[in-house]
């Protein structure tokens, strides 16, 4: 049954907020731009939804991760609201969708190469921007992501900057994959706070 408090999705990127309308119509949408922060005392329940990167070597583009907490660069922890992570847990599983959960760390800038190995180390599943600062803003918290880039399928530190990455030509390649690949699993987030939050499945929030 859908929640009764409001939801909102704290989106980074255009392609990550329109995921999120497509699919979850009803939910609040809030875009912060990459590496932003929301408002602080966000009523209701708040997830930071969208893309991220990948640390451990069996992962693969497209797998959703649902964080038990967020860790930022200097260590400070924020525990994800369980009723939270059990909603989005059960509709991921009842879309079938691959899983990962556990910690996240939220950096300042991209994480790639050793850095990743670097992170997954101590102990973190996946990395984004974004999400640290999310949590400092919400009473009740969570994270839905889509893993983009993995150990073996890397992205060029350059995309931290997307506008200054689409004018070199040796990011072409990478930007045809990221055209067809970010909007679909964009999509995906939006689906499974739908399945959460709206549908008809019951999260028990």
């Amino acid at each position: 049954m859908p929640s009764e408090e409001p939801v909102h999705a704290i989106c980074a990127m255009g392609v990550e907020a329109w995921g999120v309308r497509r699919r979850a119509r009803h939910l609040r949408v809030v875009q912060v731009g990459i590496g932003g922060r929301p408002p602080r005392g966000m009523s209701g329940i708040v997830i930071s939804a969208g893309l991220c990167g990948g640390l451990l070597p069996d992962q693969m583009p497209g797998m959703v991760v649902i964080a038990t907490q967020v860790v930022d660069e200097q260590g400070v922890t924020h525990a994800c609201d369980p009723g939270v992570v059990a909603a989005l847990e059960r509709a991921a599983q009842y879309l079938r969708l691959p899983v990962t959960s556990g910690s996240l760390v939220s950096t300042a800038g991209m994480v790639t190469g050793a850095a990743r190995e670097t992170w997954a180390g101590r102990g973190h599943v996946a990395v984004d921007m974004e999400s640290a600062g999310t949590a400092e803003s919400a009473q009740r918290f969570g994270v839905l992501r889509v893993i983009l880039d993995t150990p073996s399928r890397e992205l060029s530190p350059a995309w931290a900057e997307p506008a200054r990455a689409i004018r070199r030509p040796s990011n072409w390649s990478e930007a045809i994959w990221l055209g067809i690949n970010a909007p679909r699993f964009a999509l995906r987030v939006g689906a499974v706070l739908e399945a959460a939050f709206l549908g008809n499945i019951d999260p028990e929030v």
